[in-house]
């Protein structure tokens, strides 16, 4: 895969920890700071994906939960049993 550059500024005590996890991994610190984006960027790209989801889901009538309901079941005991969704019939 082509590479190119990318600069950016790193606190200076994170750099010397990637420098520290590259050393003990035997891999350079570009290539764990590369992976750590690669995982960041894949990570956003799935999220977003399943906000898109949920979004036209929604848009198309599917059952949904109230975030009143989801935040009391986050709040409640743990073992609160996950909330019903609200169901609306025509």
């Amino acid at each position: 895969m082509p590479t190119s550059t990318f600069t950016t500024r790193i606190d200076v005590n994170l750099k010397e920890r990637l420098q520290t996890i590259a050393r003990q991994e035997h891999r350079s610190a570009s290539f764990m700071a590369n992976q750590a984006i690669e995982h960041f960027v894949e990570e956003r790209e799935a999220t977003r994906a399943l906000v898109e989801t949920g979004l036209m889901l929604i848009e198309k009538g599917a059952p949904t939960i109230s975030s009143d309901a989801i935040h009391a079941w986050m709040d409640g005991p743990e073992d609160a049993p996950f909330p019903e969704p609200n169901v609306f019939k025509d």
